[in-house]
């Protein structure tokens, strides 16, 4: 009779795969040896897996790991002297301060707050976050390339494409989209490994990554439920539902933990939505040439003319910066009738001028996945900074060559395709349709990646207040993780499939 797994045997290798696993632990060897003739020699469990006629196997040559890793600790020392101290924008530097403070507000993920209240242990400034970013990406991204059934050549691809790819060097700023970023390219390699042997410890590993990374962003949930998905097995056969039901558990269970950690920690609570209507219905009252805010979100002497002053289409920051829109400023306590009131005006006016909404918003899609032109702000991609906020400690910038090299690059390719989402998320998509009739751990890996850059980015069309870049980093590198996962393997890869 059939047996079914049991709900600890959901995140272990499926039977089937451990009997076609030599060598790959004590277990293994052991039942190996049992079932051997007495005069065949037990494989050692320190052997390489075997070897492909083109010389790709599942385990690297020693020489071949110590190459990867070294590329990826040589990219992140190059990271570390050309960014150094850490890029702190506004958003970094009033992070930093809440952390410093106490004053802890709902407007960023708490995610971001906890990690510079831990690395102000070691130093009361970003060159701990910094480090601990560079650190989680790149041994991510050197686990992945080990983990891969690949070439020797293929496996130093991995990391040099990514110290290229400019999405990466991103890295540079403070941000919870960069803190967001590492956490899952650690987390995507720990569930590679997970997957592979079935570790409990990598499936810890991999679940605290994806704790802390959806507690980064409030849309963070988007990007990690697909890799909670492929943490279960979802797309496996055997016990489908519960595997489901697993990934809906897991998720529920890490929502829970961050919102109880919010509540516990937040002391200043501002509505976050109003942010986006009010800059919505100003986009659409510009374009419609009469005010279609409501009275008590605007100054009652504001024009039209005033509304057009203030707006700009790449972002609503302009707009609450300006005295003369008299637009109600959205980061303040709001009684809840008005928030309510606010949300039915905005959708009801959606409804009303769809067309212009959608002008409105496009405007913006062009700018955020588009290339953007060279006399939008630089700070739509890259701020270095550091900006000053309150009481924090300065921060000394040194100037070194290297430094003035990365700015100097920043600037010259910052209103290029370089710094577009759209060449990444294309180069996902040409992953996506390589693998698409593949039934194998290969193909449900990259599927699995491109699920969760689009269910990350596609979001963004309705909730994105500003067309910079930062908010589609995960998606774009996610896409070149797995574009290198559908396109440096081979087909003929039946023993990592076992392992899965």
């Amino acid at each position: 009779m059939a047996r079914h797994p049991t709900i600890s045997g959901l995140f272990s290798p499926h039977p089937a795969a451990l009997q076609g696993m030599r060598g790959s632990g004590r277990t293994g060897a052991r039942r190996d040896r049992q079932d051997m003739p007495q005069d065949t020699p037990a494989p050692s469990t320190t052997d390489h897996l075997p070897q492909r006629r083109d010389g790709a196997s599942l385990t690297p040559a020693r020489t071949t790991a110590v190459a990867v890793i070294v590329a990826a600790a040589t990219a992140a020392l190059l990271f570390a002297a050309a960014f150094y101290p850490g890029w702190l924008s506004f958003d970094s530097s009033y992070q930093w301060w809440q952390a410093r403070s106490g004053e802890i507000s709902n407007i960023n993920g708490i995610g971001i707050v906890l990690l510079w209240q831990a690395a102000r242990w070691l130093h009361d400034g970003p060159q701990p976050l910094l480090l601990l970013q560079l650190a989680l990406f790149w041994s991510g991204a050197a686990l992945l390339a080990l983990d891969a059934p690949v070439t020797a050549r293929a496996r130093l691809v991995l990391p040099l494409l990514l110290a290229l790819a400019p999405a990466s060097w991103l890295l540079a700023q403070i941000w919870s989209d960069a803190a967001l970023l590492a956490l899952l390219v650690f987390a995507v390699a720990a569930i590679r490994r997970h997957r592979r042997d079935g570790s409990r410890v990598w499936f810890v590993a991999a679940l605290a990554a994806l704790a802390l990374g959806l507690a980064q962003r409030h849309n963070a949930l988007f990007a990690v439920l697909p890799l909670l998905g492929w943490l279960c097995g979802v797309e496996r056969r055997d016990a489908r539902r519960r595997r489901l039901g697993a990934t809906i558990t897991l998720a529920a269970v890490l929502l829970l933990v961050v919102h109880a950690t919010t509540a516990a920690l937040t002391r200043q609570w501002f509505p976050v939505l109003p942010s986006l209507t009010l800059w919505d219905l100003s986009g659409m009252s510009v374009r419609q040439q009469r005010v279609l805010l409501p009275d008590y979100a605007i100054a009652p002497q504001s024009t039209v003319d005033d509304l057009a002053s203030a707006y700009a289409a790449w972002s609503n920051t302009p707009l609450f910066a300006s005295p003369r829109a008299g637009v109600r400023y959205p980061f303040q306590p709001w009684p809840e009738a008005d928030q309510q009131r606010l949300r039915r005006h905005w959708l009801s006016t959606i409804t009303q001028h769809p067309q212009t909404y959608l002008a409105h918003r496009g405007e913006l899609m062009a700018g955020l996945f588009g290339t953007r032109a060279r006399e939008l702000p630089p700070e739509l991609t890259y701020v270095p900074g550091p900006v000053q906020y309150r009481d924090n400690p300065a921060v000394a910038v040194p100037d070194g060559a290297l430094r003035r090299f990365a700015l100097a690059t920043f600037e010259r390719l910052r209103a290029t395709p370089a710094f577009a989402a759209w060449p990444y998320l294309l180069i996902g998509i040409a992953a996506a349709l390589r693998v698409r009739r593949r039934r194998d751990a290969r193909g449900a890996a990259v599927l699995w990646l491109i699920a969760s850059a689009w269910a990350y980015a596609l979001p963004y069309t309705v909730l994105a207040p500003a067309a910079e870049f930062r908010y589609l980093l995960w998606s774009c590198i996610a896409s070149l993780i797995a574009a290198w996962l559908a396109f440096a393997t081979h087909r003929d890869e039946a023993i990592a499939d076992l392992r899965d």
